[in-house]
Protein backbone atom coordinates (compact mmCIF):
# COMPACT_ATOMS: atom_id res chain seq x y z
CA UNK A 1 0.00 0.00 0.00
CA UNK A 2 2.98 2.27 0.61
CA UNK A 3 3.79 2.51 -3.09
CA UNK A 4 0.25 3.74 -3.76
CA UNK A 5 0.61 6.53 -1.23
CA UNK A 6 4.13 7.55 -2.34
CA UNK A 7 3.10 10.16 -4.96
CA UNK A 8 0.80 11.85 -2.48
CA UNK A 9 3.49 11.91 0.21
CA UNK A 10 5.96 13.41 -2.24
CA UNK A 11 3.48 16.14 -3.18
CA UNK A 12 2.79 16.87 0.50
CA UNK A 13 6.51 17.14 1.28
CA UNK A 14 7.02 19.47 -1.66
CA UNK A 15 4.18 21.69 -0.49
CA UNK A 16 5.61 21.83 3.02
CA UNK A 17 9.08 22.56 1.70
CA UNK A 18 8.30 25.20 -0.88
CA UNK A 19 4.94 26.56 0.23
CA UNK A 20 2.09 27.52 -2.09
CA UNK A 21 2.97 28.75 -5.54
CA UNK A 22 3.43 32.51 -5.70
CA UNK A 23 0.95 34.39 -7.80
CA UNK A 24 2.47 36.19 -10.77
CA UNK A 25 3.13 39.89 -10.12
CA UNK A 26 0.69 42.21 -11.92
CA UNK A 27 2.10 44.18 -14.85
CA UNK A 28 3.24 47.72 -14.14
CA UNK A 29 4.25 50.83 -16.06
CA UNK A 30 7.15 52.98 -14.82
CA UNK A 31 7.69 56.71 -15.36
CA UNK A 32 9.85 59.58 -14.11
CA UNK A 33 8.19 62.90 -13.32
CA UNK A 34 9.79 66.32 -12.98
CA UNK A 35 8.55 69.35 -11.06
CA UNK A 36 9.98 72.87 -10.95
CA UNK A 37 9.15 76.08 -9.10
CA UNK A 38 10.89 79.43 -9.58
CA UNK A 39 10.73 82.33 -7.15
CA UNK A 40 12.63 85.52 -6.41
CA UNK A 41 14.99 85.13 -3.42
CA UNK A 42 14.33 87.00 -0.21
CA UNK A 43 17.52 86.02 1.65
CA UNK A 44 21.15 86.71 0.68
CA UNK A 45 24.24 85.37 2.44
CA UNK A 46 27.21 87.71 1.97
CA UNK A 47 30.78 86.68 2.69
CA UNK A 48 33.56 89.24 3.22
CA UNK A 49 37.21 88.81 4.11
CA UNK A 50 39.57 91.30 5.74
CA UNK A 51 43.32 90.73 5.43
CA UNK A 52 46.30 92.76 6.60
CA UNK A 53 50.08 92.30 6.08
CA UNK A 54 52.25 94.00 8.64
CA UNK A 55 55.72 93.50 10.17
CA UNK A 56 54.21 92.27 13.46
CA UNK A 57 51.23 90.14 14.38
CA UNK A 58 49.91 92.82 16.69
CA UNK A 59 49.91 95.51 14.00
CA UNK A 60 48.17 93.26 11.46
CA UNK A 61 45.64 92.06 14.04
CA UNK A 62 44.78 95.62 15.10
CA UNK A 63 44.17 96.65 11.49
CA UNK A 64 41.93 93.65 10.83
CA UNK A 65 40.00 94.25 14.06
CA UNK A 66 39.43 97.87 13.09
CA UNK A 67 38.12 97.02 9.61
CA UNK A 68 35.95 94.15 10.85
CA UNK A 69 34.47 96.49 13.46
CA UNK A 70 33.63 98.99 10.76
CA UNK A 71 32.00 96.26 8.68
CA UNK A 72 29.88 95.10 11.63
CA UNK A 73 28.85 98.70 12.24
CA UNK A 74 27.79 99.01 8.60
CA UNK A 75 25.73 95.82 8.84
CA UNK A 76 23.91 97.16 11.89
CA UNK A 77 23.32 100.42 10.05
CA UNK A 78 21.51 98.38 7.37
CA UNK A 79 19.27 96.84 10.01
CA UNK A 80 21.01 93.48 10.52
CA UNK A 81 20.67 92.00 13.99
CA UNK A 82 23.61 90.48 15.83
CA UNK A 83 22.33 86.94 15.16
CA UNK A 84 22.61 87.68 11.43
CA UNK A 85 26.31 88.63 11.72
CA UNK A 86 28.93 85.89 12.06
CA UNK A 87 32.68 86.44 12.41
CA UNK A 88 35.19 83.60 12.05
CA UNK A 89 38.28 83.13 14.17
CA UNK A 90 41.40 85.11 13.33
CA UNK A 91 43.86 83.40 10.98
CA UNK A 92 47.57 84.20 11.32
CA UNK A 93 50.39 83.08 8.99
CA UNK A 94 53.98 84.21 8.39
CA UNK A 95 54.73 86.26 5.30
CA UNK A 96 57.92 85.06 3.62
CA UNK A 97 59.71 86.40 0.57
CA UNK A 98 62.01 84.25 -1.58
CA UNK A 99 65.31 85.94 -2.49
CA UNK A 100 66.63 84.47 -5.70
CA UNK A 101 70.09 86.01 -5.24
CA UNK A 102 70.79 84.32 -1.93
CA UNK A 103 68.34 81.42 -2.45
CA UNK A 104 66.76 81.82 0.94
CA UNK A 105 63.44 82.75 2.52
CA UNK A 106 63.23 85.97 4.49
CA UNK A 107 60.45 86.69 6.99
CA UNK A 108 58.85 89.99 6.03
CA UNK A 109 56.03 90.00 8.54
CA UNK A 110 52.70 88.35 9.20
CA UNK A 111 49.35 88.00 7.47
CA UNK A 112 46.22 88.20 9.61
CA UNK A 113 42.78 87.59 8.14
CA UNK A 114 39.21 87.18 9.30
CA UNK A 115 35.96 86.25 7.56
CA UNK A 116 32.58 87.89 8.14
CA UNK A 117 29.25 86.41 7.00
CA UNK A 118 26.07 88.48 6.83
CA UNK A 119 22.47 87.29 6.41
CA UNK A 120 20.56 89.98 4.55
CA UNK A 121 16.78 89.73 4.52
CA UNK A 122 16.14 92.78 2.31
CA UNK A 123 17.41 91.97 -1.16
CA UNK A 124 16.87 95.52 -2.41
CA UNK A 125 19.72 96.63 -0.10
CA UNK A 126 22.17 94.08 -1.50
CA UNK A 127 23.97 96.37 -3.93
CA UNK A 128 24.35 99.31 -1.57
CA UNK A 129 25.57 97.14 1.30
CA UNK A 130 28.14 95.39 -0.89
CA UNK A 131 29.42 98.61 -2.44
CA UNK A 132 29.83 100.32 0.91
CA UNK A 133 31.50 97.27 2.43
CA UNK A 134 34.11 97.30 -0.33
CA UNK A 135 35.08 100.81 0.78
CA UNK A 136 35.72 99.82 4.40
CA UNK A 137 38.93 97.89 4.00
CA UNK A 138 37.34 94.64 2.80
CA UNK A 139 39.89 92.72 0.76
CA UNK A 140 37.70 89.82 -0.37
CA UNK A 141 34.02 89.55 -1.33
CA UNK A 142 32.53 86.20 -2.25
CA UNK A 143 29.55 85.91 -4.63
CA UNK A 144 26.30 86.15 -2.71
CA UNK A 145 24.43 82.93 -1.93
CA UNK A 146 20.67 83.27 -2.26
CA UNK A 147 17.85 81.45 -0.53
CA UNK A 148 14.14 81.73 0.21
CA UNK A 149 12.26 81.70 3.49
CA UNK A 150 9.57 79.60 1.74
CA UNK A 151 11.88 76.71 0.92
CA UNK A 152 9.80 73.97 2.60
CA UNK A 153 6.58 75.07 0.91
CA UNK A 154 8.26 75.37 -2.49
CA UNK A 155 9.88 71.94 -2.18
CA UNK A 156 6.46 70.43 -1.42
CA UNK A 157 4.95 72.24 -4.41
CA UNK A 158 7.67 70.99 -6.75
CA UNK A 159 7.33 67.44 -5.41
CA UNK A 160 3.56 67.41 -5.98
CA UNK A 161 4.09 68.68 -9.53
CA UNK A 162 6.63 65.91 -10.14
CA UNK A 163 4.18 63.25 -8.93
CA UNK A 164 1.48 64.54 -11.25
CA UNK A 165 3.95 64.61 -14.11
CA UNK A 166 4.97 61.01 -13.45
CA UNK A 167 1.36 59.82 -13.66
CA UNK A 168 0.72 61.84 -16.83
CA UNK A 169 3.75 60.25 -18.49
CA UNK A 170 2.63 56.79 -17.38
CA UNK A 171 -0.83 57.40 -18.85
CA UNK A 172 0.74 58.38 -22.17
CA UNK A 173 2.75 55.16 -22.24
CA UNK A 174 -0.20 52.99 -21.26
CA UNK A 175 -2.61 54.71 -23.63
CA UNK A 176 -0.26 54.17 -26.57
CA UNK A 177 -0.64 50.41 -25.97
CA UNK A 178 -4.38 50.43 -25.33
CA UNK A 179 -4.04 50.01 -21.55
CA UNK A 180 -4.94 52.04 -18.47
CA UNK A 181 -3.01 53.20 -15.42
CA UNK A 182 -4.09 51.95 -12.01
CA UNK A 183 -3.01 52.67 -8.46
CA UNK A 184 0.63 53.56 -7.75
CA UNK A 185 2.75 50.59 -6.70
CA UNK A 186 6.00 52.35 -5.83
CA UNK A 187 7.13 55.96 -5.42
CA UNK A 188 10.61 57.40 -4.92
CA UNK A 189 11.26 61.12 -4.63
CA UNK A 190 14.34 63.31 -4.96
CA UNK A 191 14.66 67.06 -4.60
CA UNK A 192 17.05 69.72 -5.81
CA UNK A 193 17.94 73.37 -5.52
CA UNK A 194 19.57 75.67 -8.03
CA UNK A 195 20.90 79.13 -7.22
CA UNK A 196 19.56 82.13 -9.07
CA UNK A 197 20.40 82.36 -12.74
CA UNK A 198 22.24 84.48 -13.52
CA UNK A 199 24.26 84.77 -10.33
CA UNK A 200 24.70 88.18 -8.78
CA UNK A 201 27.45 90.12 -10.53
CA UNK A 202 28.60 93.67 -10.95
CA UNK A 203 27.70 94.80 -14.46
CA UNK A 204 30.71 96.79 -15.58
CA UNK A 205 28.99 97.85 -18.81
CA UNK A 206 26.02 99.23 -16.90
CA UNK A 207 28.31 101.13 -14.55
CA UNK A 208 30.16 102.59 -17.52
CA UNK A 209 26.82 103.92 -18.75
CA UNK A 210 26.42 105.93 -15.56
CA UNK A 211 24.47 103.59 -13.27
CA UNK A 212 25.44 103.55 -9.61
CA UNK A 213 27.30 100.43 -8.55
CA UNK A 214 24.53 99.38 -6.16
CA UNK A 215 22.01 99.34 -9.00
CA UNK A 216 23.89 96.72 -11.01
CA UNK A 217 23.27 93.76 -8.65
CA UNK A 218 20.57 91.45 -9.98
CA UNK A 219 19.82 88.32 -7.92
CA UNK A 220 17.81 86.45 -10.57
CA UNK A 221 15.46 83.62 -9.60
CA UNK A 222 15.78 80.61 -7.31
CA UNK A 223 14.76 77.31 -8.92
CA UNK A 224 13.50 74.51 -6.69
CA UNK A 225 13.25 71.16 -8.46
CA UNK A 226 12.03 67.67 -7.60
CA UNK A 227 11.84 64.35 -9.41
CA UNK A 228 9.70 61.29 -8.76
CA UNK A 229 10.23 57.73 -9.96
CA UNK A 230 6.83 56.00 -9.97
CA UNK A 231 5.46 52.56 -10.79
CA UNK A 232 1.74 52.15 -11.56
CA UNK A 233 -0.45 49.11 -12.06
CA UNK A 234 -1.10 48.46 -15.75
CA UNK A 235 -4.75 47.63 -16.39
CA UNK A 236 -6.49 46.39 -19.55
CA UNK A 237 -8.08 49.08 -21.68
CA UNK A 238 -11.78 49.69 -21.46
Amino acid sequence: MLHRRLPGLIALLALLAFGPLQAAEPPTVNAVGEGRVEVAPDIAWLGFGVTARRPTVAAARDEVARDVGRLIGLAREFGLKDEHIATAAVSVSPDYEWLAETRERVLRGYVVSRQVTLRLGEIDKLGDLTERALGLGVTEASPARFDTSRRAALEAEALAAAARDARARAEILAGALGARVGAPQRLEAAGGFQPPQPMMMRAAMAEADGMAGGETYQPGLIRVTASVVASFALLPGE
